[in-house]
């Protein structure tokens, strides 16, 4: 039995290509998959049906979604904290109303108290508003932020 190679021709230079870009491309899948995989309690992989694919997504949803609403209350009693300032709370009080306008059906409450919040530390920084109500409002936020 003979087998004879040959390197000389451009076709097997690109089918060399080919075959090294495979490997790279299944190489670099197995690192992205060790990552995601999700584990049972034991640690070994588990198998999920797309029931639990979509719980997955939903839950890192949530989370994303509650870590920046969190974020926005801590800016709103930091800004309590220092000196009024209405341009300063006007332009947090609109990247808070952005990001209220939609999320998940869990947090609609939150996300509501924290546009009520939002709205009333800019009230209190133009003067209009007692800061104990503020400071209430937010203070409701935190409350239902809670993880």
């Amino acid at each position: 039995m003979e087998l004879e190679l040959d390197f000389n021709s451009e076709r097997s230079l690109w089918q060399g290509i080919v075959i090294v870009a495979v490997i790279l491309a299944l190489i670099g899948l197995a690192a992205i998959g060790a990552r995601v995989t999700p584990l049972n309690s034991d640690g070994s992989p588990k198998f999920i049906s797309w029931q639990d694919w979509r719980l997955l997504q939903a839950e890192r949803a949530y989370h994303a979604e509650l870590g920046v609403l969190q974020e926005d209350v801590l800016q709103l009693a930091t800004m309590l904290e220092a000196r009024p300032s209405p341009v300063a709370a006007q332009i947090l009080a609109e990247r808070i109303a952005r990001h209220t306008k939609s999320g998940d059906a869990a947090l609609v409450t939150a996300r509501e108290t924290l546009l009520s919040a939002a709205l009333n530390v800019r009230d209190w920084a133009a003067g209009t508003l007692d800061r104990s109500v503020a400071v209430q409002s937010v203070e409701d936020v935190f409350g239902l932020l809670q993880p």
